[in-house]
């Protein structure tokens, strides 16, 4: 495992072993805003999750919960952004889009084609896009939109924000996982220490490391499992005098 507080890793300092300070990485993001939490439990298979003032996106399957959203989208978006979004105390914005095929422009010709091929049809039976029911409602909620309006009727100025919510969601994130349940951790001792071929300290010979105490840490749970296999069979080979480099 890895150290979690910077403290823990205190015996290593005093060896002169060169760490990265530790931050969490694989979590979710809490969002106080209650109208989403209503739709708990719903997956959409598809959207883009992106923080504009760290430049990163995922994209991915979706999940809302009873905190705010969660998901392998969001999830590989905080191992990107994990030290950045510590150093702003996890608070920032976030901008979801639902259809990720289209940006606000096509958006917008989109429910424009649905006005007239869809005249009659209500908005509530007849999204542009593949989209949970209890999700398409809400956002057409969030436009301002009643879901019996017919797409004949939709007004002019609804239709523009109902476009911008489709694909520019925009929310603010307040806070990691809830329970203190985020997978890994990023920062340990740092690799430019470690002779990779042996995962030996080139400080400290026969001190060996493996696992998550390296400043390790992949976009999904796996792949940092795997890192621990494979930085602990390297470390065992050059232990038993059975490493490639020898």
């Amino acid at each position: 495992g890895g150290p979690a507080k910077r403290e823990q890793a205190s015996w290593l300092r005093n060896l002169g072993i060169p760490l990265v300070d530790p931050a969490p990485s694989l979590f979710t993001f809490n969002i106080p805003y209650k109208p989403l939490h209503a739709l708990m439990g719903i997956t959409v298979p598809e959207a883009t999750v992106r923080i504009d003032e760290l430049k990163i996106l995922e994209s991915g399957p979706v999940l809302i919960t009873h905190w705010g959203l969660s998901g392998p989208a969001v999830i590989k978006l905080s191992a990107w952004g994990a030290r950045d979004l510590q150093a702003k105390n996890y608070k920032f914005h976030i901008v979801v889009n639902w259809a990720p095929g289209f940006h606000e422009q096509s958006m917008l010709d989109r429910l424009r084609e649905m006005r007239f091929s869809k005249a009659a049809a209500r908005l509530s039976n007849q999204p542009p896009v593949s989209l949970p029911g209890r999700l398409w409602i809400y956002l057409l909620q969030e436009a301002g939109i009643t879901p019996e309006t017919r797409w004949a009727d939709l007004p002019a100025r609804e239709q523009n924000k109902l476009a911008k919510i489709l694909c520019s969601n925009r929310y603010e994130v307040s806070g990691k996982t809830t329970f203190k349940e985020e997978f890994v951790t990023a920062g340990g001792v740092s690799l430019s220490d470690i002779d990779s071929f042996r995962m030996e300290s080139r400080r400290l010979p026969r001190l060996f490391f493996a696992g998550e105490i390296l400043d390790i840490d992949g976009v999904t749970g796996g792949f940092n499992l795997q890192a621990c296999w494979t930085t602990a069979m390297i470390a065992a080979g050059a232990i038993t005098g059975r490493s490639e480099k020898e």
